[in-house]
């Protein structure tokens, strides 16, 4: 799957907008602010697979996951907030 077809996913320029703008969120937090988490579950397979972000289980109680942007994903996350003001 390339950029254009993970970006054409429903979700995925959300998430790209706030792992963006944090460092790293929890799963539950990126549900909370999409809404739907078959969407969000979609759009974080899709990424993974493209290697956008990085998957961590949490050493907490209950094992929660945070995700990040790796590299790659900060400079589509770029991308696609410049490709956004036009």
């Amino acid at each position: 799957m390339d950029a254009f077809e993970v970006l054409a996913l429903k979700g995925t320029r959300k998430v790209l907008e706030l792992l963006g703008a944090k460092d790293r969120m929890r799963y539950s937090e990126l549900v909370s602010a999409i809404g739907f988490s078959t969407t969000t579950t979609r759009a974080l397979k899709a990424m993974e697979a493209a290697r956008l972000v990085d998957r961590k289980v949490l050493d907490e109680p209950y094992r929660p996951v945070a995700y990040s942007l790796t590299e790659k994903g900060r400079k589509l996350s770029q991308l696609a907030a410049e490709i956004g003001k036009l």
